[in-house]
């Protein structure tokens, strides 16, 4: 588990998509849809609160505008959750493959209260399956590898609308190996609290930037080539000494 609230581990990585993020219009779109980056192919429905997304490069990015959590007075606890399931492939006749992920989120916070009757919380978990691999026995082949990201319960500061972020690294390139066809999901829950009349406790979701780590397949392994090229020479050698 990782907690941030005051630190982004990976700013350049996230700050730099939500940049270009905020310059870029997004075009309306149907519910299931397939947009190509330099070297995968992504699908995913945008009826979410995710809402739509763009792709630049490798990376995947959307900036969602009705993802909210908001109580007030004695409403309590109130949670505000969602799913975004992403199809990756690897495009055909590429040569690279996928080795793990990259989850940054962007947002804010405005808590109005007094004495820790307010506060916020956002957690986010990325979890990637792959659709090509298999592991474990054969009743539970599925490989799956997965981060959670915390921000931890926020009760400061009052009064002023604040920043908070998250980060989730998924490499499972030790686990099962680079992939060419992976399920990306997202699960994301927002909750804020109120429990006193007249405080109040808001925060939303502004940015979600899926980065993949993409690396070049090497067909034959260099090892092999040389125990080939030895076993060639072994081969000729012998028929010289025949002849």
């Amino acid at each position: 588990m990782k907690t941030n609230h005051s630190t982004f581990l990976h700013s350049k990585f996230i700050r730099s998509l939500a940049m270009i993020a905020s310059c870029t219009a997004l075009s309306a779109q149907a519910a299931v849809v397939s947009i190509d980056g330099d070297d995968v192919t992504f699908t995913y429905d945008d009826s979410t609160l995710f809402g739509a997304a763009n792709v630049i490069g490798n990376a995947i990015f959307f900036t969602p505008t009705t993802f909210i959590a908001q109580s007030a007075n004695t409403d309590g606890a109130v949670q505000s959750t969602a799913t975004l399931n992403i199809d990756v492939q690897v495009k055909e006749g590429s040569s690279y493959l996928i080795d793990g992920f990259q989850l940054g989120e962007l947002g804010d916070f405005l808590l109005t209260g007094s004495g820790g009757s307010t506060s916020v919380q956002a957690v986010a978990r990325l979890q990637v399956t792959s659709l090509t691999a298999t592991c474990g026995p054969i009743w539970s082949p599925v490989c799956i590898a997965a981060d959670i990201a915390d921000t931890g319960v926020i009760t400061s500061p009052q009064g002023v609308a604040t920043d908070w972020n998250l980060v989730a690294d998924v490499n499972y390139g030790s686990l099962w190996g680079p992939d060419t066809h992976v399920q990306a999901q997202i699960q994301n829950t927002l909750t804020a609290t109120s429990t006193v009349l007249g405080d109040s406790a808001f925060i939303q979701k502004k940015f979600n930037g899926v980065g993949l780590v993409v690396v070049e397949a090497v067909p034959v392994p260099a090892a092999a080539w040389l125990f080939g090229s030895a076993l060639i020479g072994l081969f000729y050698g012998k028929r010289k000494l025949r002849k």
